[in-house]
């Protein structure tokens, strides 16, 4: 019978197996690296496309945190424009009322009767000033009670003056706003 030896073909094909084996990891390997690579430049270019939007979102926060500013200085400056535009609303009315008063005052005195001052403090008015007789400041302060209806009208001092040689009563009437 004839013999032949198979063992140099069994190692020569356990070394082509072992060397397949070989190079199946070593490319596993390498496709693995590249895979690795492709996933690592994409999110480093992912978070580079990050950083940059919120670059451009913060840009957008600075700008709109500078238009809120303004906005709050524009309404600061409309509150104080609202405020003068009251205040000078207030003094109108109150200058009509003021003149309507003074009118009121005027029409009011009789013959005979002189005012020397008018002070206003508040919503008090002081009179002062010289009549004839006394019956003249009580015709003087009904008037006042009829022309000024809103007003309490009281008479403070009546007193005898001598002004240039004559005897005149002088007085001081205080009315008091009501309203």
């Amino acid at each position: 019978m004839i013999r032949i030896n198979l063992l140099p073909i069994r190692a020569a094909k356990k070394k082509e197996s072992i060397r397949q084996q070989l190079s199946i990891a070593g490319l596993s390997i390498v496709l693995l690296l590249i895979i690795l690579g492709v996933l690592y430049f994409s999110v480093t270019k992912k978070i580079g496309e990050l950083k940059g939007s919120i670059a451009a979102e913060e840009k957008t926060i600075a700008q709109l945190d500078k238009e809120i500013g303004e906005l709050k200085n524009i309404e600061a400056e409309k509150k104080v424009v609202l405020d003068k535009l009251n205040i000078v609303k207030q003094l109108e009315v109150n200058k009509r009322r003021h003149l309507k008063m003074f009118v009121d005052i005027a029409g009011s005195i009789p013959e005979k009767l002189w005012i020397d001052s008018l002070k206003e403090s508040g919503k008090t008015i002081a009179i002062t000033g010289f009549a004839a007789a006394d019956d003249i400041v009580a015709d003087f302060m009904r008037r006042l009670e009829k022309g000024l209806p809103g007003w309490k009208v009281e008479l403070e001092v009546v007193s005898q003056v001598e002004k240039e040689k004559i005897k005149l009563a002088g007085f001081t009437i205080r009315l008091e706003g009501l309203k």
